[in-house]
Parts: C-alpha cells; structure tokens; sequence
C-alpha cells in the first residue's frame, strides 16, 4: 500500500504533529488509527442491521424497523417487550 499527501493547514499540521509526538507515533499513523475509529455511513448502517438482527434472534424479538427508527430509547422499548413476554410466558405456565 502506497503513501498519499494529504494537504492541511500549518496550524493543522503542528496539532496533528503534537497529538503523535504524545502517542509515541507519527502523524500518519496517528491519521490512520483517527480514521479506523470513525465509521463511515455505510458500516454504520450494516452496525444498525446487524444489531437488530441479533436482537430479534436471540432475544426473540419482533420490533419492526419502524418501531426501531421511531422509538425515542429503542432499549428500553426491546426490555418492556422482552418482560411483556416473559410475563405472559409465566402467565401461559400458570394457566396450564
């Protein structure tokens, strides 16, 4: 893999430079371990899918993206579904 310049301002450089010197590694390995740490849109995007996918399989849990998107706290709404079913699981054991 090859090194591209990357053009910043002097004032930009030196921060950038100061930052790495603290780490004990150089700008470009500073710039390169900054940028591993911020997803783009798209991995961000595959992260919310897989999340959900692992929620509704092994939490059995059947919110719909929409109720995913439109819940302010989607947690604290997966939890009350999660004790919803429980409850009604005793509820089902009880009766029998």
């Amino acid at each position: 893999m090859g090194d591209s310049t990357i053009k910043v301002p002097d004032t930009t450089r030196d921060h950038l430079a100061a930052l790495a010197k603290e780490r004990g590694m150089t700008i470009g390995g500073l710039v390169t371990a900054l940028a591993e740490q911020q997803p783009t849109a798209e991995q961000l995007a595959a992260r919310v899918i897989e999340g959900r996918r692992v929620m509704r399989e092994h939490m059995n849990c059947t919110v719909t993206d929409e109720e995913f998107d439109s819940a302010p706290d989607v947690l604290s709404r997966v939890y009350e579904i999660a004790a919803e079913k429980s409850v009604a699981s005793i509820k089902k054991g009880r009766a029998a």
